[in-house]
């Protein structure tokens, strides 16, 4: 995982180092509306609530270029911190279910349009679309209350798609967006029989970010 980002940071900064006329965005946000894939096994009760069990948040770069008047075009690296789904209690067999935390750091190309004003307030409109590399930490466990219990399965989240469009604006370099995002995802856990299950998992929200554009 940390050597994606080191990958991704290395690759950007070279590009807007060697390039004339390359705006450089760093950005911090905080995810104001989040939610997670129920799942729902075949024959077999839900293991997961959707809500996450707190606010998730990212850090960005990403460097693009002006292709054509107000139309800028580059690419962006995230890390993204999801945590995990709230624990389900499942009061008919007496247990709680706990999802392993998921965390993210896409790839991705970025395209960003400037909406014409004559004011220091610049309103953008911005898409991103690339692909997710995700990482979990833990373990899906089932916890019995009588007797008390815990129990590990190995499990593991998969890559997947990442996307996400909003808008946003800009003040003498100071920019702030809202983006709806998605990460695609796939859990995949196995059995103490040995047999595999894989779900959707995918991670939406509703990203407040704000940064700073650096002009090369």
């Amino acid at each position: 995982m940390i050597k994606k980002i080191l990958l991704g940071i290395t690759t950007l900064s070279c590009i807007a180092l060697a390039s004339q006329d390359t705006n450089l965005y760093l950005k911090t946000g905080a995810d104001i509306w989040q939610k997670f894939n129920v799942i729902t096994p075949r024959d077999s009760e839900t293991i997961n609530r959707k809500k996450a069990d707190r606010m998730g948040y990212e850090l960005t770069i990403e460097a693009t270029r002006e292709i054509y008047p107000n139309l800028e075009f580059g690419a962006g690296i995230s890390y993204q911190d999801h945590g995990s789904t709230k624990s389900l209690v499942d009061r008919e067999y007496d247990v709680k279910l706990d999802m392993p935390k998921f965390s993210s750091v896409p790839i991705y190309l970025v395209t960003k349009y400037n909406i014409p004003t004559n004011s220091n307030i610049k309103p953008y409109l911005k898409a991103d679309l690339g692909y997710s590399f995700n990482h979990s930490s833990g373990s899906f466990k089932v916890t019995e209350y009588d007797p008390e219990e815990t129990r590990k399965f190995s499990s593991d989240i998969k890559n997947g798609l990442y996307f996400g469009v909003g808008a946003g604006v800009e003040y003498n370099n100071f920019v702030a967006d809202l983006m709806y995002k998605v990460n695609k995802a796939k859990f995949e856990a196995i059995s103490s029989q040995g047999e595999k299950a894989k779900e959707d998992f995918d991670y939406s929200r509703v990203t407040l970010s704000v940064g700073y554009k650096f002009n090369f």
